[in-house]
Order: structure tokens, then sequence, then C-alpha cells
């Protein structure tokens, strides 16, 4: 019982996380603005990004480009998030194929079959997230950074378990997953993605142990990171399926408002009468 209460408590803790970073991912857009509660500032960086785009149109008192949201929507694709609910998204035969005939794809080398069995594993909870770890594995070998929040959700699964094992001792095997989780965290600096970062901060300091030391944490990354150049070099090599580079880059305009924490309606002072303004009729 005391298992189950673990990892229950667990996976309630990353999905709160992921659904979280999903819903700024999917639904951050369309809000109307509340400018007596608005404390933040337009830039003259934000309003030069703003600038790049030429298809600003008026939205429910939201100034919202067409353009920025599809390009939105290609990055989020590309690193492997989900994208199904969006109105740019065209379904594929994979979104039709069960379970059997997508493990024997990806199996076959398929990449765009095996980040569809880690998205339902993972994302949409078809059995557990331990389940998904080897499709998400190589997604992340693929070059899909979402999928290392999928890895590293799994090893805190494990952990959950071997702390209810532990019944409150410390192990070697437990310190040897926590490490594993810490190590992954560290993998998520290697990706253009500012939310598999976020979801790895997030969850860093509940694995942090003073017996785990920063150099243990790197040595363990490098670990990592030499294994999947491996993975990629032995993947079996199938016709490419893929619809999204991996490699595409994240909008400006979007990467200024998440660094600096910025709702998105700070946007409209770009509009308004502000030093760095944009004119528009």
């Amino acid at each position: 019982m005391k298992a189950q209460t673990d990892v229950l408590n667990f996976q309630h803790t990353a999905t709160g996380v992921l659904l979280c970073l999903c819903t700024m991912l999917v639904n951050a857009k369309h809000v109307e603005p509340d400018y007596t509660k608005q404390s933040q500032a337009a830039s003259e960086e934000l309003c030069e990004a703003v600038k790049y785009y030429d298809d600003w149109e008026l939205y429910h008192d939201q100034w919202v480009s067409e353009i920025f949201d599809f390009e939105r929507f290609q990055w989020r694709a590309s690193k492997g998030y989900p994208v199904k609910e969006s109105k740019f998204y065209e379904r594929t035969d994979y979104d039709k194929y069960s379970t059997e005939t997508l493990m024997r794809l990806a199996q076959e080398g398929d990449k765009a079959a095996n980040l569809e069995l880690a998205q339902r594993h993972y994302y949409f909870r078809s059995g557990k997230v331990s389940d998904a770890e080897h499709f998400c594995y190589m997604a992340v070998v693929d070059g899909f950074s979402a999928m290392t929040s999928c890895v590293i959700s799994s090893y805190g699964e494990k952990i959950a378990r071997q702390m209810a094992k532990d019944k409150g001792q410390s192990s070697e095997h437990q310190l040897r997953l926590r490490l594993k989780l810490l190590a992954w965290t560290e993998i998520t600096e290697d990706f253009d993605d500012i939310f598999a970062q976020q979801f790895a901060e997030i969850l860093k300091p509940g694995y942090q142990r003073n017996d785990i030391t920063d150099a243990m944490i790197d040595a363990a990354a490098e670990d990592i990171r030499d294994q999947l150049k491996l993975a990629r070099q032995e993947r079996k090599q199938y016709k490419e399926t893929l619809r999204f580079d991996v490699k595409q880059k994240m909008p400006e305009l979007w990467r200024i408002l998440e660094q600096n924490k910025l709702e998105e309606q700070v946007i409209n002072s770009c509009f308004i009468e502000n030093e760095y303004a944009t004119e528009y009729p």
C-alpha cells in the first residue's frame, strides 16, 4: 500500500507539472489583457521581435499573428510535444494505426511510429510511465527533446517504488536511480527546449542528496550522452517519415516571452503608445 501511495504521489506531481507546461505550450494565447494588473512593460527587444511578423490582427482585445502561432505549432511538433488538438494539425496514418502496427514499424526503425508510441504512453497514459521509457528514450535518440521529461518521469516512478522497498533507508540502488534522474535533468540542457528544462528544474530539487555531487551528475550525464550517440549510430535505417525538423529553432518572440516570464498580453504594449511601439492601422 505504501509503495502504491508513493508512486501515485509522484505521478500526481509529475502529471501536474506536465499539464501545467502543456497548458503553457498549447493554450497560452488569445486571452484578454487586464491593463490594470499588468506591470510588465514592452522592451525594445520584444517589440523588434513583434515587427518580424506582418499579419497582426486584433482579436478579443489581444493582438495575434497567425504566422507566429503556426511557427509555435511547428516548433512544438518538432520537439515531440502533442499537437493534435491544434488547428494546424493534419492527421496522418499514424493516428489510426494500432499499437501493434506501430510497434512493428518502430522496431523496423520508423521514427514517426516510435514517437507516436511514446506520446500515447506518456501524454495520453495508455499504461505506466515506465512502459513508455523505451519509446521515449528512442525518441530522445531521434532528437525529440520533449521526451526527456518522459524518461525523467520514468526514473521518478522507479525511485518512488525503491523508496517504498527501502522503508526510509537509502540503498545503493536508490542512489543509482537518483543519480540517473539528475543526470537526465542535465541532458535537457543539450536541447533548444525551454519547457523540457523547466520541467527538469522543477523536479530536480526533490531528488538531490548530499551524497550525490555535481561531479557525479556530470559524469553520469556524459555516460548518457555517449549512449545516445552510440544509439544514433546504430539506429536502423528506415525511410524518412518525420514531417518536422527536430533542429528547428524556437521562434525568437516566444523565446523572449518565456525567458523573461512575460505574459502574452505584453505584446499589446507594442501596439499602443510607448517608445517601442509598432504603428498599425
